[in-house]
């Protein structure tokens, strides 16, 4: 532990610094105009591009609670196109930020210059949800026309949960001549500056004059988005700055060190041992023994951090900080980690070891934790779950997640690697990855098809797993009307003519039970009539539905958050005086353990119902861009399956 007090005395001298130190604010002038960029006719990074930033200047001063930038772009316009995408700007941060300082203007080919008017930059809130909401600064520019050049500025000022440290982004979604972050550093201390490149070359750091150190790119081409890629620091050029104590030169063991300081946090005393024997009951088998008790921190401890707790903002001032796993259990009431910390208690007085794991969070990046690079890993390791040795292998619980069940972590900490705290040696393993089973919607309807087209019926949508986790995220803080209002909007994205009644949605705070949407709907013109003929889709679920992936060919891999089934179960009674004049089933089909897709079209009674039924599977997360063109055509055999229609014929007699 002496290495860890030392690295603590020399970061506490790093807060102090940093506390004191006073970010620099941007600069409020203008910078000349070179008339060559007046001049330019076509783009220098990307032949084709519609738009070119000639340079982008972010002054950066750090703080231990909050790192300010101060951004200076100026942007060359060539095509009405790049009028339309640059025009209009948004500058978003969360509830925790602030962006201020926003400045702009146009310069037309013959240097006239039009200002943007303080009363055109406006607030606008992008989302919101549950306590975290993002906003953003939105504004149009003035008399934006191609060959013109754009330019703006603005300060933003970001509240970090993680420290020293700061994201510095060199890959946008334009193309960028000339890019240069200059960050003012801890100098005159024992601190050492550091940054750390991603998706990028080896970009040297360069000593200014005034002591600040910068990194600089150039020729940057446009970072694009593609339906289902990784996330976007995965992929994208980026640099980790961060501080680092010149004291330490030799490799500290960030899995020793937390696991020294969660020691305490996990002791078992008589009171632990007691819960965990009455927890436990009759249970014999190891599963059955960590279910009971996972499932009494799920129930018996009230999660302050869960908007769904009840607690109001003076319950939560008046709670005491819980010191350990036995202040937990005697208040009932405590943070995610407390919870994590009792569930973990409990195991190891149950006979387990337990052990506090860290790991990424991959809905961000793709980290694997380094043995040696304790400060990357402080970072990145943010994500916590207790492992607990069951027989052979490490398995991962995580107890404070209201709505995760036994046996499964959120998505973002599934198919990741752990490091789990050991006193010994490093320990670093995979966390396991759900199988489609565990998260299915689960569909039925049973309706009624009128002659004019029209579908009416009643419908039940089932989600488990990760479908259902998500669903009760969203709706848990929603009222009755706006959980209704998100149905109606949901199934008029398919259907725009649909009316919805009788809704009714089911299990929302329920941390076990799926979550349900029930509902009768009527969709005009759901079938099509030429004539005597309906043209009808049985595949209700996927009207509307659009096809996953529409480009060509691809640069990213493709990325599915978490492996899914869905299982659909639709009955249409058939208008009186019709007949199926065509109703052949798709073939099945599939792709080894990955994939498959079957459909079976059938009649039910004496031909007066039709019966629908599919089942679509896909197990897997990542697929490389090189195998792209085999995934479309899988998906795109789905679209073609899901679209399939029948035909019905009006009887002659029925006339």
């Amino acid at each position: 532990m002496t290495l860890h007090r030392a690295f603590a005395r020399e970061f506490l001298a790093l807060i102090c610094f940093l506390l004191a130190s006073v970010p620099a604010l941007a600069g409020d002038e203008w910078r000349p105009i070179d008339p060559a960029h007046l001049a330019l006719k076509a783009p220098v990074v990307e032949s084709d591009a519609d738009a070119e930033v000639i340079f982008w200047d972010v002054q950066v001063d750090f703080s231990v609670d909050k790192t300010v930038f101060a951004n200076y772009v100026r942007i060359k316009i060539f095509t009405e196109r790049g009028k339309e995408l640059m025009g209009k700007v948004e500058l978003p941060y969360s509830s925790r930020n602030k962006i201020e300082d926003v400045a702009g203007r146009t310069i037309k080919a013959d240097g006239a210059i039009v200002e943007l008017k303080k009363e055109s930059i406006f607030d606008d809130t992008l989302v919101k949800l549950r306590r975290t909401r993002i906003s953003a600064k939105t504004f149009a520019m003035p008399a934006v026309e191609p060959g013109v050049i754009i330019e703006y500025r603005w300060r933003e000022t970001r509240h970090n949960s993680a420290g020293a440290f700061a994201r510095l982004v060199f890959q946008r979604d334009i193309p960028i001549r000339l890019i240069k972050y200059t960050i003012k550093t801890a100098s005159g201390t024992s601190l050492r500056f550091r940054g750390k490149g991603f998706n990028m070359a080896n970009t040297p750091m360069t000593q200014e004059k005034d002591g600040r150190f910068s990194f600089t790119m150039a020729n940057v081409h446009a970072f694009h988005d593609e339906p289902n890629m990784p996330p976007a620091d995965q992929v994208r050029s980026w640099m980790l700055a961060y501080y680092q104590p010149s004291l330490f030169v030799l490799p500290i063991d960030f899995d020793r060190v937390v696991f020294d300081e969660t020691r305490s946090k996990m002791k078992v005393d008589d009171d632990i041992r007691r819960a965990a024997q009455a927890a436990i009951g009759g249970a014999s088998t190891q599963d059955q023994k960590l279910e009971r008790l996972f499932d009494f921190c799920k129930t018996r401890i009230k999660n302050i951090n869960d908007d769904a707790s009840g607690l109001t903002g003076d319950d939560l001032a008046k709670l005491k900080e819980n010191k350990t796993a036995a202040d937990t259990l005697k208040r009932g009431t405590g943070t995610g980690q407390d919870i994590d910390f009792l569930f973990g208690a409990l195991a190891n007085a149950a006979g387990f070891d337990a052990r506090l794991a860290r790991l990424a969070d991959r809905g961000d990046i793709f980290y694997v934790p380094n043995e040696y690079d304790y400060f990357v890993n402080l970072y990145f390791l943010r994500a916590s779950n207790i492992a607990v040795w069951v027989g052979d292998s490490w398995k991962f619980f995580d107890p404070a997640g209201r709505y995760i069940p036994f046996g499964m972590l959120r998505w973002q900490e599934e198919g990741v690697k752990a490091l789990i705290a050991d006193p010994v040696q490093t320990v670093i393993v995979s966390t396991p990855v759900s199988t489609s089973e565990k998260s299915i919607q689960k569909r039925s309807a049973k309706l009624r098809l009128s002659e004019d087209g029209t579908l009416e019926g009643d419908v039940r949508v089932e989600y488990t797993g990760h479908f259902a986790i998500e669903k009760k995220e969203e709706n848990d803080d929603e009222s009755e009307e706006q959980r209704e209002k998100s149905l109606r909007d949901m199934i008029k994205r398919r259907m725009s003519a649909a009316e919805l009644s009788n809704i009714h949605v089911e299990n929302v705070a329920d941390p076990a039970k799926p979550f349900v949407y029930s509902f009768h709907i009527r969709a005009p013109g759901y079938a099509q009539r030429t004539g005597k003929r309906l043209f009808l889709q049985p595949g209700f679920f996927e009207k509307g539905v659009g096809a996953l992936f529409s480009a060509g060919e691809r640069k990213h891999a493709v990325y599915f958050h978490y492996s899914w089934m869905e299982e659909d179960r639709v009955t249409i009674d058939l208008p009186a005086g019709f007949a199926l004049d065509n109703a052949d089933s798709p073939e099945p089909f599939g792709a080894s353990n990955v994939f498959d897709y079957k459909v079976k079209i059938s009649v039910v009674g004496d031909a007066e119902a039709l019966q629908y039924e599919r089942r679509f599977r896909l197990d897997g997360l990542l697929f490389p861009a090189a195998g792209y063109n085999g995934l479309k055509q899988l998906f795109d055999a789905v679209y073609k399956s899901d679209n399939h229609t029948i035909t019905l014929k009006q009887n002659a007699v029925s006339q």
